[in-house]
């Protein structure tokens, strides 16, 4: 038994490949694509010249499914008021990202560098993160990759060594549940791997691949707790999970995997669109039997569970792999009753098991997907059992609306398996196309099925959101032409590549002659593509961003405004930024020499008469805000100034008569560069 490492496959532009070669080839599926899609249910019209979209923008279209509803959901019991998907739409320009590795995606998420799960899962700030090239979380910082086998010898099992999952393999079997210090061990392991791996998205937040190669591979990704998501563009690759469980009274036995490509727990208005799921380098006829089963290292691509609702998948692509998605996750979550209310149009489904999706307790509308079997669906991952199972599963208090999908059988014999029944009363299919015929596959269904299913539904969509049902006969080509991940022309209209550097300076002392730490830092972007946020970075801190815009092919620029900098040295660099890369200046020095109030002079008058008055004058210097005096360690005066610098600063304090004796008398200048002290005044009154 070995444990591979996940590792990503060579991203590149769909290439077209015969079915035949498909049928020889279980590692990978690559089918012929091309064209633009539509946000929206319809043919694609756009021009393949048209100029890319900043996707990161875009919010979901008016009645585009669920997640375009209004109203009160209940994830868990707790009601929660739902619009509209629109992501990170309003992101401020500080909260827009560019990553390309695992640690910059985990900090864009969290908000802030160095950020936890918890603060990626309850952050609610609106915020972009574009996605480029391939983000891996098994790759080390020095292009190394993490292995299970890494993963497992940072576990100790108890009264032995480090865990193996061999060893773990060897000590159970059929109709035996592992239990003891192996099975703790693989459960710490377990742990190990997710937080490497699990990664969690909050609420507000568009997550977008920009191009056609915009990956994420060996980890999952979980919107829990959270609202108003979309993930859009980007191929979600290879959950691996290097140590699922076996559980001997599954079915006969089954290796249960933990980890979803994607999931949504407990989350709300969620947009899931133009993304490619597929299996990497671990499909299933790749993976070893044990125990007479298939060591399944994957759960779902996209599971919809925990009371999560108002969610619209459109135009994905999910390829070859056994179960796909699951909405709803057990049978006892009778508080899962009114969620789970999912639409899904324009989906590709290719050589799937399973689950297309398995419904428990929601409302969910199945509309103009393409299902299409090559001889993929054929094989058997554990012989004797087919590889496809079903499409729609009717599950617990489910109520499917299935309208106008195209399905393709390598066997057509199968029609009656297009439904599956688990526990659920209802399902309604219209205008369904089996190898290019209409067919009721309900009445195929109902005709071999213990419980049949009633084709009256509990809900209407229509009485939902508004939608356009593209016609039938249409599906498989708009679809082929429109799913997946790298079909929309994404980036940004400013540019078609990272932006250049900006050239820093600033002005400090321009204005007063002095270096008093109030400037402005500019940049200039006198070269290269243009930029469509600038972030300023001081001594390595984030304190200030701009949107820009597009002066192509003109220069940009922009100008940050610096306040209240004490006396010090600043390091100042301009980070340039564009759905396509970052850019970062080289770093510009600025020194402050002057922010505190220039040294003042204190007088005193009146000594003979004993009737004191104390005078500070400021002469030359940055201004101050604040005056106090002190008469002997004991402050006696304050009051406010008003700064004009260049110009002098006075200010008088009437003390009066004064004991005799020696007095002593300071002052401070204060102001948001610091404070001065005067020299000590010393007065002797007879």
């Amino acid at each position: 038994m070995t444990t591979p490492t996940p590792h990503p496959r060579t991203a590149s532009r769909r290439r077209a490949m015969p079915t035949a070669a498909l049928a020889a080839t279980a590692a990978t599926l690559a089918l012929t694509l091309g064209g633009l899609s539509p946000a929206a249910a319809a043919p694609p019209t756009a021009s393949p010249h048209a100029a890319p979209v900043d996707l990161g923008r875009e919010v979901l279209p008016a009645g585009d499914g669920w997640a375009s509803w209004s109203g009160t959901t209940r994830p868990e019991g707790v009601p929660r008021t739902a619009e509209p998907v629109t992501g990170g739409a309003d992101a401020a320009p500080a909260e827009v990202y560019v990553v390309s590795d695992w640690p910059q995606l985990r900090d864009a998420l969290a908000g802030r560098p160095g950020g936890s799960q918890n603060d990626a899962r309850y952050n609610q700030t609106p915020r972009i993160v574009y996605v480029t090239g391939t983000i891996d979380p098994w790759e080390r910082a020095d292009g190394t990759r993490m292995t299970c086998d890494d993963i497992a010898g940072t576990v100790t099992v108890a009264g032995g060594g480090a865990f193996a999952m061999a060893d773990y393999i060897a000590a159970f079997g059929p109709g035996i549940d592992p239990s003891g210090p192996l099975e703790a061990a693989r459960v710490e392991a377990a742990a190990v791997q997710a937080r490497a791996t699990l990664q969690h998205i909050g609420s507000n937040v568009t997550l977008v691949g920009v191009g056609d190669d915009a990956r994420i591979v060996g980890a999952s990704l979980r919107i829990r707790d959270a609202h108003n998501v979309i993930v859009r563009n980007l191929t979600l690759s290879d959950a691996y999970d290097c140590f699922p469980q076996w559980d001997a009274n599954d079915a006969g036995g089954n290796w249960n995997s933990a980890y979803d490509n994607l999931s949504v727990w407990t989350s709300t208005s969620v947009w899931i669109d133009h993304n490619t799921f597929d299996d990497g380098a671990h499909p299933p006829l790749s993976l070893e039997r044990v125990y007479g089963r298939p060591f399944e290292v994957h759960d779902g691509f996209v599971d919809i569970t925990h009371g999560a609702d108002l969610v619209t998948m459109s135009w994905n692509w999910l390829q070859n792999h056994d179960k796909t998605d699951l909405i709803g996750s057990s049978d006892s979550r009778t508080q899962d009753r009114g969620q789970h209310r999912v639409t899904q149009h324009h989906n590709r489904w290719t050589d799937i098991g399973q689950r297309a999706p398995r419904v428990r307790y929601g409302d969910v509308h199945v509309y103009n997907n393409l299902y299409e079997q090559t001889a993929l669906s054929l094989q058997e991952s554990t012989p004797g059992v087919p590889f496809f199972q079903y499409y729609w599963g009717a599950g617990r208090e489910s109520s499917i609306v299935a309208e106008g999908n195209a399905i393709e059988l390598a066997d057509a014999s199968t029609v009656d398996r297009i439904i599956a029944g688990w526990g659920g009363t209802e399902l309604s299919a219209s205008d369904t196309l089996v190898d290019g015929e209409p067919v009721d596959v309900l009445a195929a269904y109902n005709q071999t099925a213990a419980t049949p299913l009633n084709a009256t539904t509990r809900w209407r969509p229509a009485d939902a959101y508004a939608y356009a049902l593209t016609p039938v006969d249409e599906v498989a080509g708009v679809v082929r032409a429109g799913a997946g991940a790298g079909v929309l022309d994404s980036g940004t209209p400013v540019a078609t590549a990272a932006p250049g550097a900006f050239a820093v300076s600033d002005d400090n002392g321009w204005d007063t002659g002095l270096r008093d730490g109030d400037f402005t830092v500019r940049g200039d972007l006198w070269w290269g593509q243009n930029a469509t946020v600038a972030k300023l970075f001081e001594n390595g801190v984030l304190i200030d961003a701009a949107a820009l815009s597009a002066a192509t092919p003109a220069a940009q620029q922009v100008a940050f405004d610096v306040r209240a900098r004490g006396n010090g040295t600043y390091r100042y660099e301009i980070v340039a930024l564009n759905p396509y890369g970052v850019t970062t200046s080289r770093t510009h020095v600025v020194t402050v020499t002057d922010a505190a109030p220039g040294v003042a002079v204190l007088r005193a008058s009146g000594v003979w008469a004993n009737d004191v008055t104390v005078t500070m004058d400021l002469w030359w210097g940055q201004n101050a805000t604040e005056y106090v005096l002190w008469k002997d360690g004991v402050e006696i005066d304050r009051h406010a100034l008003t700064a004009a610098t260049p110009g002098a600063q006075h200010a008088q304090t009437h003390v009066g008569a004064l004991t005799p004796g020696t007095h002593v008398f300071t002052a401070v200048l204060r102001g948001p560069g610091g404070e001065t002290a005067t020299s000590p005044r010393e007065v002797t009154v007879d």
